[in-house]
């Protein structure tokens, strides 16, 4: 009788495993997209009572329970679709996990999955690697191996369109190019103006363009470590894409060039 059981039991859990509904990564996806609106719509209702210069718009202890498990089930889809090979998932995981607040373990997982999405051929994806990840340029090690490959894959990234042109416009964490960091935050309106930053990053695939020229002619030398006339060829690439210069680089930039011709 005990065989017959666990025989019945194995073949009912086999019928059971063989009747479950595989959940695609575009469902996955489309399930994140679904709480981020949920998220979405919440910020606006906080900035709206902030334009409307309500006192308090902190959150309660259950309103932060209940935002911190969206972010979580936002973080959760994202994954699921993620490692199943979808491209932007794993972008917009990457996204959301880049925050200088977390762990250094976090942001070489962070710098995984932009490394991956870029090994899929997403622009916007090299860009955030770039900012988070590019330590190396950081240190001025100008002909470090990890460098030096993601200057080669922004250059071989821009001599064809991007592969998911139509997910296009992207949010970006960061920019050269579209938003001054160095401005100050508002003290009253705060949240709305953190939105503006938001909207402000959130980018076109020519503008996500201008940023990799912008890049490669910051951070591009030759084999003597200087830049030349193939930096200014990337400056003027960035700047006809609608890059602006908020620190006076490409002066510094040309100038540099002009300056090592003459030598």
């Amino acid at each position: 009788m005990k065989v017959i059981f666990a025989c019945t039991l194995f073949f009912s859990l086999l019928f059971s495993a063989a009747c479950e509904r595989v959940v695609t990564p575009d469902e996955y996806f489309a399930i994140a997209q679904r709480v981020a609106a949920k998220i979405q719509r919440e910020a606006d209702e906080r900035i709206r009572r902030e334009a409307a210069g309500e006192p308090d718009i902190t959150y309660s202890p259950e309103q932060l329970r209940n935002a911190e498990g969206d972010v979580a089930a936002l973080a959760d889809n994202l994954k699921r679709a993620s490692d199943g090979g979808h491209t932007l998932a794993t972008y917009f995981l990457a996204n959301l996990q880049d925050n200088p607040m977390f762990s250094e373990r976090t942001r070489k997982e962070t710098c995984g999955l932009y490394q991956k999405a870029m090994d899929q051929g997403l622009l916007a994806a090299a860009i955030g690697y770039y900012h988070l990840c590019d330590k190396a340029y950081e240190r001025f090690e100008l002909h470090n191996a990890d460098h030096l490959k993601l200057l080669q894959s922004l250059e071989q990234m821009l001599r064809k369109p991007d592969v998911h042109s139509d997910a296009y416009p992207l949010a970006a964490k960061h920019s050269l190019c579209f938003l001054d960091d160095a401005e100050p935050l508002p003290q009253q309106g705060r949240m709305a103006a953190i939105r503006a930053r938001a909207v402000a990053l959130v980018l076109t695939e020519e503008q996500y363009r201008a940023e990799a020229n912008y890049i490669l002619a910051l951070t591009r030398v030759n084999a003597n470590d200087r830049p030349d006339s193939q930096n200014i060829v990337y400056l003027d690439e960035a700047e006809a894409l609608g890059c602006n210069d908020f620190h006076g680089l490409s002066a510094m930039m040309r100038n540099a060039v002009n300056a090592s011709s003459k030598q």
